[in-house]
């Protein structure tokens, strides 16, 4: 079927929250769809060097999730030794990161795809550039968000916070996923999602359970979970198939 160019920001509540493996798990469940789908994360820190070269562990992720639709270069394209916000890492570096640079390389991935999805470094107003935060990109480039938290203790300040800082720049909200980050979740944990539903009536949020074995690793097994768990019309809303 025809489908209409369009894009979605994985943004966190914090950083470590599983956004790329949400970003792996959706963009492999749209290629199994027959949508060309492919990801970016244009800023990554923290990177180690690998065989000469500062190596993207996400960006890597999100790649082979694209079934290398792109080159890592285009997926990862700013990388970063420090594991810092964006800002700081590039200051460390003597580089200046340049906002209107990553929109436009973004603008570009798109032109050839049928969903982009864009991976956020961090959480939304982590620095980019002087007064420019990774809020300001999603902004700019216009995509509805899908909020990444944690299930643990302390989302619900960190998600409703989120949440706040979108509306106030009028961006859409996706849904919100909830990721089980650890094994053997605290005792607070199985009601996270149910409460913050209920304050947040008009947005979707769904849950993505601690993967164990090498699922967590595995675009398509994670692909096939969120396809199992998550109500299909947000799935549909995510990858494109349904107005927003």
């Amino acid at each position: 079927m025809s489908h209409k160019r369009t894009g979605l920001f994985i943004a966190g509540t914090d950083t470590g929250v599983g956004k790329t493996t949400v970003a792996a798990g959706l963009v492999r469940l749209a290629r199994d769809r027959g949508i060309r789908c492919v990801a970016v994360k244009p800023i990554e820190t923290g990177c180690l060097v690998r065989e000469g070269i500062l190596y993207p562990e996400d960006g890597a992720f999100l790649q082979l999730a694209a079934q290398g639709d792109l080159t890592l270069d285009q997926c990862a394209p700013l990388r970063y030794s420090l594991p810092a916000s964006p800002a700081r890492a590039a200051a460390m570096e003597g580089r200046i990161l340049k906002l209107s640079d990553i929109e436009e390389h973004v603008r570009t991935i798109v032109e050839d795809a049928d969903l982009t999805i864009v991976e956020a470094a961090g959480g939304l107003m982590v620095p980019i550039q002087e007064r420019l935060m990774m809020i300001d990109l999603i902004e700019r480039l216009g995509y509805p968000t899908l909020l990444v938290g944690r299930t643990k203790l302390g989302t619900m300040n960190h998600t409703l916070l989120s949440l706040e800082a979108l509306e106030h720049r009028g961006i859409k909200t996706a849904g919100i996923a909830l990721s089980c980050t650890e094994l053997g979740p605290g005792p607070e944990e199985e009601f996270t999602s149910g409460d913050l539903a209920k304050l947040v009536k008009d947005i979707t949020v769904v849950v993505l359970p601690h993967l164990e074995g090498d699922t967590g690793k595995n675009p398509e097994k994670i692909a096939n979970k969120i396809s199992a768990i998550w109500p299909p019309d947000f799935v549909a809303k995510c990858l494109g198939e349904q107005p927003q």
